[in-house]
């Protein structure tokens, strides 16, 4: 059964919007009150960020918190769903963060979310003050890490088939070692 439409509100979406509607396994994210809507993630994009954030988890110290799939609110018409998130936050608990509590915005590419993931949501995250972003491709496995540099524009600091990064805190692992054993 198809789901029915959802009429755009007169001026526009607001994450009020978002909150008042159920709970969905589709990612609803706003652009100046635009509404995206992008359907659940496939089997091993969900794997490799399950067993990515286990790990991420295992190596981050207090007081940050590795979560999985939780709203960004740049502001009321403005939002995005990282796969993965480290924050520090006095309320973890939460289903959104502002930008100021994420430390690492992660994306594992998909088949339709190139442009989002290597264009649209670095520079949002950039210009909102977010210090690390990762992005990850499937394949080939590859990780390109970044880190905010001149202005609001991140700087490339690495690449490879290893996520290795010192800050926010040391990390070093295969990304073959995240992939589930269907997928190695």
């Amino acid at each position: 059964m198809a789901e029915p439409l959802l009429a755009m509100p007169p001026d526009g979406w607001t994450v009020d919007d978002l909150d008042a509607l159920p709970e969905s396994h589709r990612r609803y994210q706003l652009t100046d009150g635009a509404l995206s809507v992008s359907p659940s993630p496939s089997s091993l994009h969900q794997a490799v960020a399950m067993r990515l954030g286990v790990r991420l988890e295992d190596a981050a110290p207090e007081p940050y918190v590795v979560t999985q799939a939780v709203e960004i609110r740049f502001g009321r018409q403005l939002t995005r769903i990282p796969d993965l998130l480290v924050v520090r936050s006095e309320q973890p608990e939460r289903h959104w963060f502002a930008p100021a509590e994420v430390i690492v915005a992660i994306e594992i590419e998909s088949p339709g979310s190139h442009i989002e993931d290597r264009a649209t949501k670095p520079a949002l995250y950039a210009q909102y003050g977010i210090p690390h972003y990762w992005r990850i491709e499937l394949d080939p496995p590859l990780v390109t890490t970044y880190e905010v540099g001149q202005g609001d524009r991140y700087r490339i600091v690495g690449t490879g088939e290893r996520l290795t990064v010192a800050e926010p805190f040391e990390v070093d692992l295969a990304l073959a070692d995240v992939l589930p054993r269907w997928a190695s």
